[in-house]
């Protein structure tokens, strides 16, 4: 039973009643906002019907029909260019023939494919037909997408086997026997597309609360959980977020670095720019696309005038020196995904002389829940958040390491439940705080006046002698002492204390002597900024820390 929105759900239900109108609803929605009983899931836009891919393509032909929608740099460091009209005859050719391969409204489409064009195609394609989209990272390993394809039962698997540069291909499982799978670099995929390519397919309008993806937690804390984004919320909370947020015009050209199987990839990789009407650029990992030189000549080759990446892109690039090229159209560097270090925040502002934002967002919340300038940040627009002690779900003392919640709700565009599995929705992310209903984020934080502080996972919080410090506390007192390139720190069992600080770093080329130095000065600097608990049990010296292509520490893969 769905019950009308009250008073104290402390909502600005007339702000997302006219972000709602700069999209096209084929039936207009009555309220803005309900909730299911007395829970804590919420249904946005409820009466309202809609479609993704209409508002990203179809609505902007009389317009922007020449106007270049994507900008793909290939794995060989390649540019092409695709206007609107184009995304728009490659998406409708492949809903045609989706259609003819059975695929209906609520089927899942599962989709592997790199950082090419075809992957927004596949995605808006799926939009189009009411089908619901499960995008995974093209390079996912065998037993991961084995354990997606047993969790959301796929009718249809996209995939290319081709490398493209990228390191490993997955192993598609032969026990989902109903799944069609189709290769989009055979032959035979290219022949019966091309069959299909002046064909139009109506678009299915879906009521705003229908599933458009389910979007896969990357299991660092547990098994993956199948996020469920909605239709209509979604769309609202993306164009809201460029105008009022990202401040954008009407010429950017917008760079997110993350792989669509990210949630950075889906919101403003894909679907963002384009409700929009803007350009974004999909760029395929690869040597000669990584961060540094790299990405600052295709900055100014291409225009780019936003950028969106994670500060560990940022310190990778910064080991290359001052960039070489000119970033004059650059406007704004935001960052996401990880705590955000005063080092790197003023390596870009001094050195890339670049407006640097702060951005904290989950794969639940779908967009930002926090920004800002340096690393205290804001809640976005109408939210309300608190710090609290996990323990007891009261309120932290300001400058208390304690748990990020966002009360009441988390706006639209947040996650509709998890796939399949209501009760885990409701039992792992929402606690009752003060009577009221609380999204708990899981990650530790410092409340600094009114703003916040993110210090990571509270899986990362180190537990010393029942004192709690969280790893990226750490690495952000270390940050900018002379010699360190980079450092992660990771718990190390005690036997007195439970745990204690093991430290990676990253140096320049030292000696034995320099380096024995450097440990005392890091030593120093931890009692100094974090106090004497936070010593290190051992600092261990490497050439270099493993990382994701985009530059995020792999912490699993470090061990003392």
């Amino acid at each position: 039973m769905l019950i009308a929105d009250a008073e104290s759900e402390g909502l600005d239900r007339d702000f997302w009643q006219r972000e709602a109108q700069r999209l096209h609803w084929q039936h207009p929605f009555e309220q803005v906002v309900e909730f299911v009983e007395s829970g804590p899931r919420r249904r946005w836009f409820p009466e309202g019907k809609t479609n993704l891919c209409f508002n990203a393509l179809d609505r902007h032909l009389a317009l922007r029909a020449d106007r270049c929608a994507i900008i793909h740099r290939d794995f060989c460091g390649e540019t092409h260019q695709l206007s609107y009209r184009e995304l728009w005859q490659q998406v409708t050719a492949l809903s045609s023939l989706m259609a003819e391969w059975g695929i209906r409204q609520g089927d899942r489409v599962l989709i592997a494919l790199p950082m090419t064009p075809l992957a927004a195609v596949a995605m808006l394609a799926c939009a189009r037909l009411g089908a619901i989209h499960v995008v995974v990272y093209s390079s996912i390993t065998s037993e991961a997408l084995a354990q997606r394809i047993q969790a959301c039962t796929p009718a249809l698997f996209l995939h290319h086997s081709d490398s493209r540069g990228r390191e490993s291909l997955p192993t598609i499982p032969t026990t989902a026997e109903s799944m069609r799978v189709v290769d989009t670099a055979s032959a035979a995929y290219v022949q019966q597309l091309a069959l299909h390519m002046d064909r139009h397919v109506p678009c299915v309008w879906l009521s705003s609360c229908e599933p458009s993806h389910i979007l896969f937690t990357s299991g660092t804390s547990g098994v993956p959980k199948g996020i469920v984004r909605d239709t209509g919320g979604y769309a609202v909370a993306l164009i809201a977020s460029l105008r009022h947020l990202f401040h954008l015009a009407d010429d950017e050209v917008f760079f997110t670095s993350a792989d669509v199987g990210w949630v950075t990839g889906h919101s403003y990789g894909i679907y963002a720019p384009l409700l929009a009407g803007l350009t974004t650029v999909m760029c395929e990992s690869s040597a000669v696309n990584a961060p540094g030189q790299n990405w600052w000549h295709m900055v100014a080759e291409l225009g780019i005038t936003r950028m969106l990446t994670i500060a560990g892109a940022i310190r990778l690039a910064r080991r290359q020196g001052p960039p070489r090229a000119s970033l004059t159209s650059l406007r704004t560097l935001y960052l996401a995904g990880e705590p955000l270090d005063e080092s790197t925040e003023t390596w870009v502002r001094d050195v890339m002389a670049v407006t640097c934002e702060n951005h904290y967002w989950q794969t639940e919340s779908g967009w930002p829940l926090l920004a800002g300038q340096g690393t205290a940040l804001s809640a976005v627009f109408s939210r309300s958040v608190e710090v609290i002690n996990p323990l007891n779900s009261e309120a932290s003392p300001e400058g208390e390491t304690g748990m990020l919640i966002i009360k009441n709700t988390l706006g639209p565009g947040a996650m509709l439940t998890v796939w399949q599995d209501d009760t885990q929705h409701d039992q792992h992310y929402w606690l009752q705080h003060q009577s009221q209903w609380c999204y708990a984020t899981h990650d530790c934080a410092i409340r600094q006046g009114s703003k916040i502080v993110i210090q990571g996972r509270m899986d990362d919080v180190i537990n010393i002698g029942g004192k709690r410090l969280a790893t990226a506390e750490v690495e952000n007192a270390l940050g900018g002492l002379p010699g360190i390139v980079e450092v992660v720190a990771n718990r190390t069992p005690h036997p007195l204390l439970g745990e204690m600080v093991a430290l990676f770093v990253v140096t320049e080329a030292l000696t034995s002597t320099q380096q024995a130095l450097l440990k005392q000065e890091i030593r120093k600097r931890l009692v100094e900024r974090c106090g004497r608990h936070a010593l290190p049990r051992r600092i261990h010296f490497r050439y270099h820390l493993p990382k994701t292509f985009s530059g995020k520490f792999i912490r699993r893969m470090l061990s003392d």
